[in-house]
């Protein structure tokens, strides 16, 4: 009788562990998409014409066959007519499967209002030796 009112306590301790568990494993697969160290900056370059730049610190680096996304959208009387967002640079000199930092991304507006970023990029932390999808959401007045 005492052996089954301990393997039953065991059983519900134990239970609470892997549920405790679970929690904080969901919790942290999700905070690397809400925060990351990318940095974003946007500059016109010519009426309607604007570069977009991606800059991550030292000993970070955009993994480079990653499936990286990036979509640009217009709100309030802004339209993107034309955009290159494909991530380019030069590789890497220590590590050839990043790049060593991102050239700009072009892109071409008609109108003025807001300009709305989404992304999903893919960057490692040399130091940690890990990779982290980040989720990006920003938007710009144009």
């Amino acid at each position: 009788m005492k052996q089954i009112r301990f393997l039953a306590l065991l059983s519900f301790f134990v239970s609470l562990g892997f549920a405790g568990c679970n929690d904080s494993i969901s919790q942290l697969s999700a905070d690397p998409l809400e925060s990351h160290p990318i940095e974003i900056s946007i500059k016109q370059k010519a009426v309607g014409k604007y570069e977009l730049e991606l800059f991550l610190p030292k000993d970070f680096g955009f993994q480079m066959e990653a499936p990286h996304r990036i979509l640009l959208s217009g709100a309030d009387g802004l339209k993107v007519t034309n955009a290159d967002l494909k991530l380019k640079g030069p590789v890497h000199p220590k590590k050839p499967e990043y790049f060593e930092y991102l050239k700009p991304l072009t892109f071409q507006v008609e109108g003025k209002g807001k300009l709305q970023l989404d992304a999903k990029l893919f960057y490692c932390n040399f130091v940690k030796n890990i990779c982290i999808p980040a989720k990006v959401n920003k938007s710009f007045s144009i």
